[in-house]
């Protein structure tokens, strides 16, 4: 298969113009030749990391996919970490082209976020939201407890731990709620919000103390709960273009606790 038609595709899905003008979107590095290249491995992955690199490298894949771009400053910055060096002068040895589909995927309605809550929670509309669309205002078909809610996000996401503001109060009904991927509780501070209900994947200390000065209910998810990615994008592929090996990989939680 044509690299073109696959970039194509997910552009057509996850349009590069709606990613955050800070954001390193599509390519990673500016490729001399990308025309008639025939792709018959894919690797697609939260992160791109040395074991996740081995696994493409060992399995002769030519495209890898992330969910994070793997060069976010110039690239001469990035070469002075020693590990991305060394990871570089693989990918090129290897000819092997990497692709970041980050927040452009957030602000799309065609991930499968909606699909995914829908297991445990009714959802009945949703609208996206922010400056960049980057979040997702849900509406549900009925009131539920903000304890449950959390209870309802751990089976989700395969989740043993949630982080929760100081002031959260767990026993209130909600029927709506917001959910931001990553470090997403910058939108809350943005746009002002208080007295609501709001997922995110990370939260700062001065993000906590706004949470609960202002009512909000702050949940901390994980960065990794946007490992929901991977299947997305596998699946995706796998249907659109029958002839490409789909290959995905699990690069699990970085950190533990102790």
């Amino acid at each position: 298969m044509l690299l073109d038609n696959i970039i194509s595709y997910l552009n057509q899905l996850f349009n590069p113009k709606k990613a955050s003008n800070w954001d390193h979107v599509g390519f990673q590095f500016e490729y001399k030749k990308l025309n008639n290249i025939n792709i018959s491995k894919v690797l697609v992955c939260l992160d791109l990391t040395n074991d996740c690199l081995e696994f493409a490298i060992s399995n002769q894949t030519q495209l890898i996919i992330t969910r994070h771009p793997f060069i976010f400053n110039e690239l001469k910055l990035e070469k002075k970490n020693p590990n991305k060096k060394q990871m570089i002068k693989k990918l090129k040895k290897h000819k092997i082209l990497v692709f970041s589909i980050h927040t452009n995927y957030d602000s799309s309605i065609k991930q499968n976020l909606l699909e995914i809550l829908n297991k445990k929670l009714k959802i009945n509309s949703f609208k996206k939201y922010g400056k960049d669309k980057e979040s997702n205002l849900f509406y549900l078909d009925q009131k539920i407890s903000v304890n449950d809610l959390i209870n309802d996000l751990k089976e989700i996401f395969s989740l043993n731990k949630i982080r929760l503001n100081s002031n959260i109060s767990l026993d209130t009904k909600i029927k709506d709620f917001y959910l931001t991927s990553g470090s997403g509780a910058s939108t809350m501070i943005e746009n002002m919000l208080k007295d609501c209900t709001f997922i995110t994947g990370e939260v700062k200390w001065d993000q906590w103390i706004y949470a609960n000065s202002n009512n909000v209910n702050l949940i901390e998810i994980g960065h990794y709960a946007e490992n929901h990615f991977i299947d997305d994008l596998k699946n995706k592929l796998e249907i659109k273009f029958k002839d490409i090996k789909i290959f995905s990989y699990d690069i699990k939680n970085q950190f533990i606790e102790k």
